[in-house]
């Protein structure tokens, strides 16, 4: 087993401009403060607060968003990395383990993953990104012609329109296909970092956003010992060289996670479950008493002094008293909040000390709160009752209903700048208007500046000569279309495409 060392892994340079040289604790220190004025203040930071936690479109400014969401999984996150820093520090292992100077960057590095841990989710949420994947599968696919569903095994980019033949692209043709019909909210974060909002973060910065190792192209089961780690896609073949060099500045294997990122996970985990609970009681789908009967019922066996007993039932009890003061209501979710946080936070903090061997190299296949133990049953509990009492509710279906036919119509809206030749778009590019494509010219006018720019950028690094320069080309400009309508809020999007069909 490699000797866990942090030093080889907080690594405070960058990409570009990158400072040089031996620093000193306070000049590491600021390095991370850099970072996260970045991230604070960039666009995608503020435009999460526009962007649905569980309910689309909420008018109630009590209930979650994706921005106060990830300010609570911030909070968490630092909760959860200073309990673990405390408790190395009374076994007298900072030194031994190369924290000892870095303790402030160790805390900042997980808070700022958290805060940005949703940036790359699309409007809608999950449904944004189902939108997204079907529309591109389908179009993507010769199945197409006939209008018959597509098949994951037919990876032949009918739009690129290649010439017969050609058996060598065959396996970039499939890569491409699965890549841009596999979007998914954590691969669009790294690629909003890196490549379309080029904030030059640290490399242990983004090394922590980078919450599943699995390429969007991967094809097939992943392999057993990385199979937690690859569920997901976590980045696009648009970033693969990017990702390759994160890894070998943070001395990461193939598929290997970054340390520090299973606190950004768990913070996630014990923030969102209660919150969309207290979240559905706000918004009136069920009371709290009722809330509090489908927790109680779902548990199954009871005995005293169980978890659920000092966590729920305690929550409960204690909400009943002086209620006068304070709504009965709100006492009982700040109880199970403190009782939750304070039972979960120390179990996750000793999971990560007790595994530090294998999530120091990466390779621990699990989540901090995925076992066999109450604190991961008291989890489930609070996601299941979601799952079923909310998430299944009418009224948030049909918001997820009319959030996928939002997205899907706006990339039919936007297909006629795919559906031009390869000489075109290159001309509408150049030129940013022609007379002879008068719609194509109105929308490419729409998107966005920043959009363009990567997609101009990404095309002029290719060999205009080579065989493969349609296939890559018309794989960017793909893109270009899945960065734009992702990038819209979720109040945007409808409005745009109410707009853009006229019902206004």
């Amino acid at each position: 087993m490699a000797e866990i060392d942090f030093r080889n892994k907080i690594n405070w340079r960058r990409r570009y401009r990158s400072p040089q040289g031996v620093k000193t604790e306070r000049e590491i220190l600021r390095i991370f403060e850099s970072d996260r004025g970045r991230i604070i203040n960039s666009p995608a930071i503020r435009r999460l607060q526009q962007k649905t936690q569980v309910f689309p479109l909420e008018r109630n400014a009590a209930v979650r968003t994706r921005l106060t969401h990830s300010l609570e999984v911030q909070q968490v996150g630092r909760y959860i990395a200073k309990e673990i820093l405390s408790r190395l520090k009374e076994q007298r292992l900072l030194e031994t383990y190369g924290l000892d100077e870095l303790t402030g960057p160790f805390e900042s590095i997980v808070e700022m993953a958290c805060l940005m841990h949703d940036i790359g989710n699309p409007p809608f949420g999950h449904f944004g990104e189902a939108a997204i994947n079907d529309w591109f599968r389908q179009r993507l696919s010769p199945d197409d012609a006939v209008g018959q569903p597509s098949s994951d095994d037919r990876c032949e980019v009918v739009a690129l329109r290649l010439r017969e033949g050609e058996d060598e692209l065959n396996a970039l043709r499939c890569k491409v296909r699965h890549d841009l019909s596999h979007f998914e909210g954590n691969a669009q974060g790294i690629r909003l970092v890196h490549t379309l909002m080029r904030m030059n973060l640290t490399w242990a910065q983004v090394g922590c956003i980078l919450k599943y190792t699995r390429p969007a192209w991967w094809v097939g089961e992943p392999p057993a010992s990385h199979s937690y780690l690859m569920k997901k896609p976590g980045y696009y073949f648009s970033e693969e060289a990017y990702v390759a060099r994160l890894r070998k500045e943070l001395d990461l294997d193939t598929y290997s996670r970054f340390p520090l990122t299973w606190i950004m996970e768990a913070a996630d985990d014990i923030s969102y479950c209660v919150a969309d609970l207290e979240d559905a009681v706000e918004k009136r789908i069920f009371t709290a008493e009722q809330l509090y009967q489908h927790l109680y019922d779902a548990w199954g066996e009871h005995e005293k002094g169980s978890l659920f007993a000092q966590v729920v039932e305690n929550a409960w009890d204690k909400s009943r008293v002086n209620s006068m003061s304070r709504s009965a209501e709100d006492q009982f979710f700040m109880y199970l909040r403190v009782n939750t946080l304070n039972k979960l936070v120390p179990y996750a903090a000793q999971r990560f000390i007790d595994n530090l061997p294998q999530i120091f190299s990466g390779e621990f296949n699990h989540a901090l709160l995925e076992d066999d133990s109450d604190f991961s049953q008291l989890l489930e509990l609070y996601k299941n009752v979601a799952i079923k009492q909310v998430f299944s509710h009418p009224d948030v279906e049909q918001l997820e209903l009319q959030g996928y036919r939002v997205i899907s119509g706006l990339l039919e809206i936007y297909r006629p700048l795919l559906q031009l030749s390869l000489a075109d778009f290159t001309e509408l590019v150049e030129k940013e208007r022609l007379r002879r494509f008068p719609i194509e010219s109105r929308l490419f006018h729409k998107l966005s500046t920043r959009h363009r720019l990567a997609y101009v950028e990404a095309v002029s690094k290719l060999s205009s000569d080579d065989l493969v320069y349609p296939v890559l080309e018309y794989y960017h400009r793909c893109r270009l279309i899945q960065d734009y309508i992702s990038g819209m809020t979720d109040l945007y999007s409808w409005d745009e495409y109410r707009r853009m069909m006229a019902v206004e």
